[in-house]
């Protein structure tokens, strides 16, 4: 059984926070875009007999938006709802409170079947939940497609017909692949060892003078969300030069405060960047050295990436939170110092966090910093940043990429 709470604590897990809500349309009970009632019940006698899934998905031509309709049965008589990236999960901006109404369906005649309509842009991926009841958050049963997430619990998902997957997940791993080294880092910052996974390319030679990607809090982007593979992927098809990679635990479990502020400035933008120095083939110009990270800790690598030492000249910002305040933004991007070379990513169903995604390109840009802006018509969860991590990698590391 899911819950309002349960939505909360599974998309902080995953990526600290998640709000996303549109208007949502519902159509006449015997209307159907592109379709009749009787099209219409033809479609549910064939979801019934497990011929066919919900939700029931219509675009006139690869790149317009397309039309789904959520269909759900009801076996207790209570009207369910949709909770999604498109109709709103229902969780106030501020986290204050959840709206129990919103997504409600429309009872389709006499039956026990109920619908909603709404629209999606093209090449969307969309993440749902139906809601029977105030706390009963269900999978959809007649849809056998799973979003990836971190968490201990499914959710369902739609893709328009012209969704592309990322190629550097769903083609065969590469042959040859980089190597990953696990180690721990000794923190006098924060008080305590942290550990790291380092990526070093196909072919690394210890000589070398590679750029180099740090991720703050990057332990699980490296363990779960195989951004190993990624990095394989696109080196080996030339999509970014060959890169070492330093994922980071940065935070630890229990550790109330994460030693943000000066103790986290000074492990990411001091003692990592010595580390990874002192032990591997990485350059010493600040300009090919990255910091990225992901919604929560999208403020920790900004203030981390315009410190006055300077480490780095280019910072990825994937779905970043709303942590990351206007005030922040003042702030942080008029810091005197290094030009920065920055890619966010944001999610157009992110109602929550995709001010902040704005609001930080345009702060960002007015400093004089050259900022790469990435939206996609995706939600704030773990998948959006999974599936785009490559392409904040190739705004960062891309280009004039020559054979090596």
């Amino acid at each position: 059984m899911f819950s309002p709470t349960w939505i909360r604590a599974a998309k902080q897990t995953v990526v600290m926070t998640a709000v996303v809500c549109i208007a949502v349309s519902c159509a006449r009970d015997r209307e159907r875009p592109g379709g009749t009632e009787r099209s219409l019940d033809h479609a549910i006698a064939e979801i019934e007999a497990g011929r066919a899934t919900t939700p029931l998905i219509a675009q006139d031509a690869p790149g317009a938006d397309a039309t789904v309709t959520f269909l759900v049965k009801s076996t207790d008589g209570d009207v369910p709802r949709i909770v999604s990236d498109v109709t709103g999960w229902g969780e106030a901006p501020d986290d204050s409170s959840f709206d129990l109404g919103i997504g409600t369906m429309n009872r389709i005649d006499t039956t026990p079947w109920y619908r909603l309509d709404t629209a999606v842009a093209p090449a969307a991926r969309i993440e749902y939940l139906v809601v029977h009841g105030e706390t009963d958050y269900q999978v959809d049963p007649h849809n056998p497609r799973r979003g990836w997430a971190r968490g201990d619990h499914d959710i369902s998902e739609f893709v328009t017909p012209d969704y592309l997957p990322p190629p550097e997940l769903t083609d065969p791993p590469v042959a040859p692949a980089g190597t990953t080294v696990e180690a721990t880092i000794d923190s006098p910052a924060l008080g305590l060892p942290r550990r790291v996974l380092v990526y070093l390319p196909p072919g690394y030679r210890a000589d070398g003078a590679y750029p180099v990607a740090v991720f703050h809090s990057g332990w699980s982007v490296a363990q779960v969300g195989e951004a190993p593979r990624t990095l394989d992927w696109l080196i080996s098809h030339h999509k970014i030069e060959p890169i070492v990679g330093l994922f980071l635990e940065s935070y630890l479990y229990g550790d109330d405060d994460n030693h943000e502020g000066p103790p986290l400035r000074t492990f990411l933008s001091e003692e990592a960047p010595a580390w990874l120095a002192s032990r591997y083939g990485v350059t010493a110009d600040p300009d090919q050295w990255a910091l990225l990270a992901i919604s929560y800790g999208a403020k920790d690598a900004l203030d981390a990436a315009v410190a006055d030492t300077q480490a780095y000249g280019r910072l990825g910002l994937l779905i970043p939170g709303r942590r990351l305040t206007t005030a922040d933004l003042e702030v942080l991007a008029n810091r005197p110092g290094r030009r920065l070379r920055v890619a966010i990513l944001a999610g157009r169903y992110d109602q929550a966090n995709l001010p902040t995604a704005r609001a930080a390109r345009q702060a960002l840009t007015e400093a004089g910093h050259s900022v790469d802006f990435i939206e996609v018509p995706e939600g704030h969860n773990a998948a959006t940043w999974r599936n785009h991590l490559g392409d904040v990698l190739v705004s960062l590391f891309g280009g004039a990429i020559v054979d090596w």
